[in-house]
């Protein structure tokens, strides 16, 4: 029902603090928040333990595309006012690993910390520069630069592992 609200675009503010986690972040996915931090903060939550968060639903809710957490992802990274706010989440999904999830984890959230793409003017902050170290610690084990060369690419990063060194 959760769901349904926030898709008609119905104010489900009221839900966020539901006592099902599962009825929170569908609550947090809504198009309309009257309540941004707590909307953001509940989906960051879920985002902690991505694996629970995809057990949640048996079946494939409609309209979503692919695992839950992938909805989940993609919603807190629209929220996010600046990559700053997701970061830790964020870098920990990276470092997790995980080669097929490019598309859906971590070409998002590369794009999302390189919005307007990377300026070489312009030093790293402090979280694009933990994004791009997590990217580099499981480059050897998972591909991690190399599989993501077209997001890097996009966010006008090297697309290369010595390239993304000589940044750092």
């Amino acid at each position: 029902m959760a769901r349904a609200l926030g898709v008609w675009g119905r104010d489900t503010s009221d839900l966020l603090a539901d006592s099902d986690p599962a009825v929170r972040v569908c609550a947090a996915l809504g198009p309309a928040h009257a309540d941004r931090p707590r909307a953001l903060a509940v989906l960051l939550d879920a985002l902690r333990d991505p694996r629970t968060t995809d057990g949640w639903f048996p079946e494939p809710l409609p309209g979503l595309d692919g695992w839950f957490r992938f909805t989940v992802l993609r919603s807190a990274l629209a929220l996010a006012e600046s990559f700053e706010e997701v970061a830790p989440v964020a870098v920990a999904i990276v470092a997790a690993g995980g080669a097929s999830l490019t598309d859906h984890e971590r070409g998002p959230i590369l794009l999302s910390a390189f919005p307007d793409g990377y300026d070489p003017t312009h030093p790293l902050a402090s979280a694009q520069r933990d994004l791009l170290q997590a990217f580099m610690d499981t480059d050897e084990s998972t591909g991690s630069i190399g599989g993501n060369t077209v997001w890097f690419r996009a966010a006008g990063l090297p697309e290369d592992r010595d390239g993304i060194a000589a940044l750092l």
